[in-house]
């Protein structure tokens, strides 16, 4: 992935990088749908729609967890 299409995944909001991964989950979905019955023209495009959305569970995560930890901190 090129650092230009992370920079711009990682400037999304919450509500964007959710629906970018479900897009994604329902891509995964169709290509092994049609994996199936014919062979799949560009198999690197599942590897590389996986690990988007590997990334962006990450990035969520690390979000959650800087919210949490402020509110931690605010506590104290």
């Amino acid at each position: 992935m090129k650092r230009k299409e992370k920079e711009t995944l990682r400037n999304m909001g919450d509500a964007e990088l959710k629906a970018q991964a479900s897009d994604l989950k329902k891509q995964i979905f169709q290509i092994n749908f049609k994996r199936t019955t014919a062979p799949v023209e560009n198999p690197l495009v599942l590897r590389t729609a996986r690990r988007k959305i590997a990334m962006i569970n990450t990035w969520l995560r690390q979000r959650e967890l800087a919210k949490s930890n402020t509110g931690a901190e605010a506590k104290k």
